[in-house]
Formats: C-alpha cells, sequence, structure tokens
C-alpha cells in the first residue's frame, strides 16, 4: 500500500468509494471522521497549499456523510431541526445552517441542499444527526422519510476549479455561486 503509514484498517470503520485512488494519489495518513477514513497529508502541505491557492485541487471528502429528509412535510420537519428561517430556499439553492436540540445547544453545523421541493440534505460535520433526525421525526407527527443516501462527495477548490468543471462537463460553471448546486453526471474513473 505504497508507503502508507500503518493506520491499522479495520472493518468497523468505512472506506470512502475514493479510497484507493488516495493512496494511488499519494495519501500518507489517514484519520476517522463520520465512522470513515478520511485522507489527512499528501507529503509536502506548503505545495499543496500552494496548488489550492493557484490551481485546484481535489478532495475526497466523502466523510461529509449526507441525511436526506424527504416526504410530503419535508419543509416543515427540515425547518423544526434550525433555528435559521428556511422559508425562502429554492430548488438547487444551499444554505450554511445550525442544527439545536431542544435547548438551543448545537449539534452540527452542515450545508443544506434543496434538491426538490420535498427533499433536501444536511451535509454534515462529523456527527450522528441521522439517529437524532430519525429520533426527531418519530415523534414529530410528520410525513417523512429519513435515510442516509448512497453517495460520496468529492471537492474540486481552487481557482481553477471552475475551468476544470466547465472542460469536464462541457458546460459553463463560471456563474455557479461558491455555495451553489448544479446537478450533473460523468462516468469515468479516478
Amino acid at each position: 500500500m505504497n508507503d502508507l503509514v500503518d493506520f491499522g484498517f479495520g472493518t468497523q470503520i468505512r472506506k470512502s468509494p475514493f479510497f484507493e485512488a488516495t493512496v494511488r494519489w499519494g495519501a500518507k495518513s489517514f484519520s476517522v471522521y463520520n465512522h470513515m477514513y478520511i485522507p489527512r497529508d499528501f507529503g509536502d502541505p506548503e505545495r499543496n497549499f500552494w496548488n489550492l491557492v493557484n490551481e485546484a485541487i481535489l478532495c475526497d471528502v466523502a466523510v461529509e456523510r449526507q441525511v436526506q429528509i424527504s416526504g410530503p412535510d419535508a419543509s416543515k420537519f427540515v425547518q423544526m431541526m434550525s433555528p435559521r428561517d428556511l422559508s425562502s430556499m429554492k430548488v438547487g439553492q444551499c444554505k450554511y445552517v445550525i442544527l439545536t436540540n431542544q435547548k438551543g445547544g448545537i449539534l452540527n453545523d452542515p450545508v443544506l441542499l434543496k434538491l426538490d421541493d420535498d427533499r433536501y440534505w444536511f451535509s454534515l460535520a462529523d456527527s450522528d444527526v441521522l439517529f437524532w433526525a430519525q429520533g426527531l421525526a418519530h415523534h414529530s407527527g410528520l410525513d417523512v422519510d429519513i435515510v442516509e443516501p448512497d453517495v460520496s462527495p468529492l471537492q474540486l477548490q481552487g481557482p481553477k476549479s471552475r475551468i476544470i468543471m466547465s472542460e469536464l462537463f462541457d458546460e459553463d460553471f463560471q456563474t455557479l455561486n461558491i455555495i451553489g448546486l448544479k446537478k450533473q453526471s460523468l462516468v469515468t474513473s479516478i
């Protein structure tokens, strides 16, 4: 496995679909986040920094697990989970939100994606929001379905990222909002 530091990989922690590719591309060490391995070191941090500042970098962020809220009462349920006013959120929009418990304590600070009028994804930081949301839904009386969809995000970051996306998908990404959403399909290997 390259010169990868022995991390003691086990079966109780998930690997992203991009795990082997990250090792091939030089991942030297990993950490655990949201019950998944996340690459933490690709060698030269200064080179990685300047690539991010001047070029573009591709990051395996499959650890940012999604919690999908769908159903006729999805909008009402999502609003119940966050103090941020989401009433004007449009399909295709993303918002940074705070999820709080019944006493106002912060549980997570995800990005909320509105995929359809009745379907949302919370893109999570490190916590078990899925279980909390399912418990909350059980006692809410609202008609919602809560699952973890089988998706694994990648992030393309840096000043040349929109150029790369435009060439990759043969479509203009120059006007995409910095915290925007655009549905695309790509069949390739990394």
